[in-house]
């Protein structure tokens, strides 16, 4: 290999804008600090083609001076910091000096600026990084900066950008965060001339979060607030209960000293705080604040500051465990009545109630009663309703043990009959014996997870099957909602009365953009305004009307899977999701003819075998391997 000899890169600032300017969203996100930076008391962001031809921002903050303006757009030059050791009092979002340079390198840029001391203001016009005019001009005090048309001097950069849905949904998310981050400032979006978010100025983070994620999302926040001034450690905010979960965690926003990062350390402590009190596979929703001494803090080992590095780890994660876990058992664990009890006793007539004794403990739609010697029994079927009863599902959250029920042995002896479930569900007890019972007639098992069955397989050998009720059913629900879509089949329900749903605003896009792909699976959506879109349909095999929150979440949880990719690239991630949200749930009670259906139309599956994760439907036991289990054969 012939030795190059050492040059200069030609057009070097064009390499080097790539580790700022790496989408439209990375130009929004180093603007929009600028303008925080300048005091600014309103912002306003306008988008065209998801940024890729136009990206605005205006602000009323304190302008650029005249003599200082073309400065501005060369690389290392700033107002926040001028040496290294200013970093450890930092108090601005933007330092690097990097980026206006970084942006005029790669796009057509517009700026008009003007001070309070200055009468008129300035406007430049720099393309590929080079200054092509300047004018004076009548504006008012504040900047207005436009970037056109980013990449169209890197046509090789210019092509890996996503698609505009996938890029106006990171620009949202930008917006979003910064929104949460300084309530005080008032925050307009728009993209093609559609307003996307108008956020007022409240100084009120929950009115913040009522504008972004809707009534439902506010009203399960709790406000936390904990000050250690020896320490110079500052954690306020909101916390999500339980019931706001999310699947992903970034959906939940953490800011240290006002600015948005992402920390893996952070993230485990909040996690870990709160323990026992998710559902598998489900993160805390969260707005939290953290405000350090800047010197114990390190913002610059990443281009685009998202990341930090602390100097002492264990010291962070030991006091964001602590104070959330704290504020976690004392409002969530200690208090859950508070989130849980105004839905117990709409299950239950109001003639049952007045007839169970102020002992009695009522759990979802099971009525229990403690005996004399301590242990829970089931209230005789005389006092509740058993068309009630056996219209819910049968859900006891903290009973370990089945529920051992005394037979009136007097009342059997004279001739008096007792139920077949109450012989099924009386175990056989007996000094060196396990613990044994009759399985249900349906064939379910107390788990109510599998499901056993007699018969034969495809070599004709006759034998157990143990049936997963919920692998089955999330087969049967992917084919048919693959079989809606692909056919283009309109199998839907409509609402007697139209559901109203407020979203998020990246939710607003992702749906905007793919209504008629939505409306292939059965949810009829139309567009109100605003964040606000009217549910006038479901799919039919979703049954009943289900609750504004659980469209939320399912709309939430698309948007997620979507959000960087096209439809088409997640299309069966996405029926795979709504699958598994409407199957049958392991925990569900069936009767017999539920069971009979799930096994009918498993068998009219194209794949009976596996559920839409690849998980097996069943499994299959044959006599002869029980016969050998037993030493039966030789």
């Amino acid at each position: 290999m012939k030795k190059s000899k050492i040059q200069r890169i030609k057009e070097a600032e064009k390499i080097a804008a790539g580790e700022v300017v790496e989408r439209p969203a990375s130009i929004v996100k180093e603007l929009v600090e600028n303008s925080i930076d300048a005091e600014a008391k309103e912002i306003r962001v306008i988008v065209r083609r998801a940024g890729k031809n136009l990206i605005q921002i205006i602000d009323n903050g304190i302008g650029i001076p005249p003599d200082e303006i073309e400065f501005a757009f060369e690389r290392h030059t700033s107002s926040k910091i001028h040496s290294i050791e200013d970093l450890d009092t930092l108090s601005t979002l933007g330092f690097r000096g990097e980026a206006l340079a970084s942006i005029a390198a790669v796009s057509k840029v517009e700026i008009i600026s003007r001070t309070a001391e200055n009468e008129h203001g300035i406007q430049l016009f720099i393309e590929g990084g080079k200054l092509t005019k300047r004018n004076e001009i009548n504006c008012p005090i504040g900047t207005n900066i436009k970037v056109n048309n980013i990449f169209y001097n890197l046509p090789a950069r210019q092509k890996f950008l996503k698609s505009d849905p996938t890029e106006l949904g990171h620009i949202t998310d930008i917006i979003q965060r910064y929104s949460l981050a300084n309530p005080e400032l008032h925050f307009i979006y728009q993209h093609n001339d559609l307003n996307i978010l108008n956020c007022p100025a409240s100084n009120d983070l929950k009115t913040t979060v009522f504008h972004i994620y809707g009534k439902q999302t506010a009203k399960f926040l709790e406000p936390i607030n904990f000050s250690e001034e020896a320490e110079l450690f500052n954690l306020h905010g909101l916390l999500g209960h339980p019931k706001i979960s999310k699947k992903n965690r970034n959906v939940s926003s953490l800011f240290l000293n006002k600015r948005y990062i992402i920390s893996d350390l952070l993230h485990r402590a909040i996690q870990e705080a709160y323990k026992g009190t998710l559902m598998v596979n489900k993160h805390p929703f969260f707005i939290l604040f953290i405000e350090l001494n800047p010197s114990s803090v390190d913002f610059n080992i990443h281009p685009k500051k998202l990341h930090v590095r602390f100097e002492k780890d264990e010291f962070m994660y030991n006091k964001v465990y602590n104070v959330v876990r704290k504020f976690v058992e004392d409002l969530f664990i200690a208090k859950e009545a508070k989130y849980i009890s105004t839905d117990l006793k709409k299950f239950i007539p109001k003639s049952d109630l007045e007839s169970i004794n102020d002992n009695a403990l009522i759990l979802d739609e099971e009525l229990l009663q403690i005996g004399e010697n301590g242990k829970i029994k089931r209230i005789p079927e005389s006092i509740g309703s058993n068309e009630e009863k056996n219209s819910n599902d049968k859900e006891v959250g903290f009973i370990e043990e089945p529920v051992q029920i005394t037979l009136d042995e007097d009342k059997v002896a004279r001739g008096g009959k007792v139920s077949e479930s109450i012989i099924r569900e009386k175990y056989i007890i007996s000094e060196n014996f396990p613990k044994i019972k009759l399985i249900s007639h349906t064939g379910q098992l107390s788990n109510n997870v599998y499901i056993v069955l007699e018969g034969i397989n495809e070599d004709n050998e006759e034998g157990l099957f143990i049936l997963d009720q919920h692998a089955a059913s999330e087969r049967i629900t992917k084919e048919y909602f693959l079989d809606l879509y692909e056919k283009s089949k309109v199998v839907k329900q409509i609402l007697i009365s139209p559901l109203k749903i407020e979203l998020s605003p990246s939710e607003q896009i992702f749906l905007l953009e793919n209504l008629n792909k939505v409306k292939k699976l059965g949810f009829d959506f139309d567009h109100f305004g605003g964040n606000t879109f009217i549910l006038r349909g479901i799919p039919t095999i979703m049954g009943k009307i289900p609750k504004i929150d659980i469209i939320k979440e399912i709309i939430g949880d698309i948007t997620d899977i979507g959000k960087d990719r096209s439809f088409s690239e997640v299309k069966e991630e996405i029926i795979n999701y709504l699958s598994c949200h409407k199957s049958i749930r392991g925990g569900d009670d069936l009767t017999l003819k539920e069971v009979r259906n799930l096994i009918i139309e498993l068998a009219d599956c194209n794949d009976s075998y596996h559920c839409a994760h690849g998980r097996p439907t069943m499994r299959f036991i044959s006599f002869k391997e029980l016969d050998k289990l037993f030493k039966r054969t030789g």
